[in-house]
């Protein structure tokens, strides 16, 4: 089990110039790459939720009338809230809105990895109007490396297969409408899309990134 009250510690303490340091070439092409697969899954709504909102660096990209984020972290959601943002304190694990209050629930850099998968899904299904999208980014849980790489966090949400990431989406009662997958490099473009084709096949894990786009 991970203590959130520790993740949101860690994320205050580095609240200031976080953006900055993660910032560099790598990271903004990376970033970019799944951006486009969320920001899309908004296309059209009305109404968007960020769960993990950080710093608000995504949800500021969102073109929708009403744009809410929220987190467990308070100095992150100040630098949020200095974006002109509207943020809530909360945990993603009991989000503080209505049935059906959203057209589009979104979770960036690898948000909803601290919350177990069966709740975190089920909130995000719950306000979210019948037809609405969720659309979130995780980490890969064992993705091969040719150096010998650590095992994966305990608790964390961070699946071993894209099979087994569409069974526990579809599980919460979601149709996964997309998956994009991408491989972190050290060079250009830095995130390497990995096709379903190539994925499907191969005897690993390749994918480090993946964005899923699924509808309630």
């Amino acid at each position: 089990m991970i203590d959130r009250r520790a993740v949101a510690a860690g994320y205050d303490a580095a609240a200031d110039g976080y953006d900055q340091r993660h910032g560099d070439r790598p990271g903004r092409a990376r970033a970019a790459a799944i951006d486009r697969v969320l920001l899309g899954a908004c296309r059209g709504a009305t109404r968007v939720l960020e769960v993990g909102v950080g710093t608000g660096r995504l949800l500021a990209q969102v073109d929708a009338p009403v744009r809410i984020g929220l987190d467990v972290a308070p100095r992150m959601l100040a630098v949020a809230r200095g974006r002109g943002l509207t943020v809530v304190c909360a945990d993603g694990a009991a989000v503080p809105f209505a049935a059906a209050s959203f057209d589009a629930v979104i979770a960036g850099k690898g948000a909803l990895r601290y919350l177990a998968p069966a709740v975190a899904l089920a909130e995000s299904y719950r306000v979210l109007a019948p037809g609405g999208r969720l659309a979130f980014h995780l980490y890969g849980g064992r993705t091969w490396s040719p150096r010998r790489a650590p095992p994966p966090t305990d608790g964390l949400w961070q699946p071993a297969s894209t099979a087994e990431l569409i069974a526990t989406v579809a599980a919460a009662g979601f149709t996964v409408e997309r998956i994009a997958r991408w491989r972190s490099i050290r060079v250009w473009p830095y995130a390497l899309a990995i096709p379903a084709a190539v994925d499907d096949r191969a005897p690993v894990q390749l994918w480090s990134h993946v964005a899923v786009v699924a509808r309630r």
